[in-house]
């Protein structure tokens, strides 16, 4: 058991324990004074008092006295709880050096011979009661911790029973403190008794040497049978006192909770980004589709019309045959942009397929650059629903474009395989590489941008790059989403 606080007063209390009349009368005279002082003319009157309320604050003790001595005395008060803490200083008229260790050997803070001296007395009086008050004013910080603490704090025993607590494991556990203190760990902790008796029985520590493991999450039992979940911190302390052991839990239930709703808003929010992507991808389409096949048919017919001019008045009107050819390679420069306006919006290979979109892709890009571009198909390129299709072109994409723009590279690979489950797609070029963390923490919106759109229908993507060794864009998306897979 860990000895409760002591309850003493702003005066100190010294308990004098003599069987000679006129030394008690001698050191009530120099104590009085100063301190508030009881007497006890024989061991048994000293331990009836040191055991009662107010406990004193230092003993004075004789050696030779009749019926228990001073040295039976002194071990029966460490041997006892509740004054096992009070110091003790020896009153002896016996000087040999075997006594005095004998005295120290049993726990006693001071050995004074006989005869007295008075200042002597009064100085080690002094100097002890001062070093005692330190130690409670300690030891009571050191409470006021634990009780204050936002953490639950349990303090057991050997027998894992509780003998400490503070006032947040009353409120998580939802017992009275009277009701905690001798409860079983096992009925607070199921999990954490099993952790103890492992953690006991695979370390030795020595007296006074804390030994603290791993912070598991555990199940903690309240008094109506309910749970909630806490990361554990467990120490193993072997004290003078005994073994004790000290669990420090914190209530996860409210993190666990944040942690849901963030991963619920992430969820929606990119499920909003998704139905966003795919309504600008099909505004996009459409777009693409209205500037091809309308404002492209009025730009053929227009040129058409302009073909024919010179045939219908060439000879009535001069100089129009040089106008109409001007007037024409103006509208070839804006088929020519329409055309390209359209491919940006929506490529036309998409509609053959993701694979043909990419060889696109690699052609656009072999066109621009100068440098060795390949692609490798691996697997059967089964038809993938559009929505996907789009993802990895725009991922595609994305990574060429920023391998012309940065990388100065003077190869690039890009492959594609496809398994039952799944779409894997990587870009390798051997350009001058970067630190994926500085990049991230700069919030590269283009790098964001793509591992979201992998997020969006349950991908991954990673980022593979060293300053000066290249860049690899790896992408996996799910033929099933995996969400959808875990809640079926």
């Amino acid at each position: 058991m860990i000895p409760p606080l002591y309850e003493y007063s702003k005066i100190p209390l010294v308990l004098v324990v003599d069987d000679t009349p006129e030394i008690l009368a001698l050191i009530h005279a120099l104590l009085r004074g100063s301190y508030q002082v009881k007497s006890a003319v024989n061991g048994r009157k000293c331990l009836q008092i040191a055991q009662s309320d107010p406990a004193p604050d230092l003993i004075l003790l004789d050696i030779m006295m009749p019926g228990m001595d001073g040295y039976e005395v002194c071990a029966l008060l460490k041997d006892h709880p509740k004054t096992r803490d009070i110091p003790v200083i020896f009153l002896t008229a016996k000087a040999d050096i075997k006594n005095e260790e004998k005295g120290f050997a049993l726990g006693a803070v001071d050995y004074i011979t006989k005869p007295i001296g008075p200042s002597v007395l009064l100085a080690r009086v002094k100097a002890h009661l001062a070093a005692q008050a330190q130690r409670r004013s300690l030891e009571g910080m050191f409470r006021d911790v634990i009780e204050f603490a936002p953490v639950i704090f349990l303090i057991a025993d050997e027998a894992l029973k509780v003998v400490q607590t503070n006032a947040q494991a009353q409120h998580h556990f939802a017992y009275q403190r009277h009701e905690l203190i001798g409860l079983s760990l096992n009925t607070l902790l199921p999990q954490g008794v099993q952790f103890l008796h492992k953690l006991t029985t695979q370390l030795n520590t020595q007296p006074g040497e804390a030994t603290i493991d791993a912070n598991p999450e555990l199940i903690c039992m309240r008094s109506d049978g309910s749970v909630f979940p806490a990361s554990a911190t467990f120490s193993r302390l072997d004290t003078p006192h005994g073994l004790l052991h000290t669990v420090v839990l914190v209530n996860t239930s409210d993190k666990k909770e944040t942690l849901k709703k963030l991963s619920e808003s992430q969820e929606s929010l990119r499920e909003l980004a998704a139905i966003n992507d795919a309504a600008r991808e099909n505004e996009r389409k459409l777009i693409a589709r209205e500037v091809h096949d309308e404002l492209g048919q009025v730009m053929t017919a227009l040129r058409m019309r302009l073909s024919v001019m010179p045939m219908q008045f060439g000879a009535d009107i001069p100089g129009l045959s040089d106008s109409v050819d001007a007037m024409k390679a103006l509208v070839d420069r804006a088929i020519k942009g329409v055309r390209n306006i359209a491919t940006v919006l929506r490529p036309e290979a998409l509609n053959l397929g993701l694979l043909p979109a990419i060889e696109w892709l690699r052609d656009e890009f072999l066109r621009h650059n100068a440098l060795r571009c390949t692609l490798d198909c691996q697997g059967a390129s089964d038809p993938i629903d559009e929505t996907r299709a789009m993802l990895i072109y725009r991922i595609v994409q994305e990574s060429l474009t920023n391998i012309s723009r940065y990388a100065r590279a003077s190869e690039v690979k890009i492959l594609v395989n496809f398994t039952p489950r799944e779409i894997d797609v990587s870009i390798a070029d051997d350009g001058c590489g970067f630190d994926p963390g500085e990049v991230m923490i700069k919030k590269t919106f283009g790098l964001l941008g793509m591992r979201e759109r992998a997020l969006t229908l349950g991908g991954d993507l990673m980022i593979l790059s060293r300053p000066g060794r290249g860049t690899t864009i790896a992408v996996k998306v799910p033929l099933v989403r995996q969400l959808t897979e875990a809640t079926a």
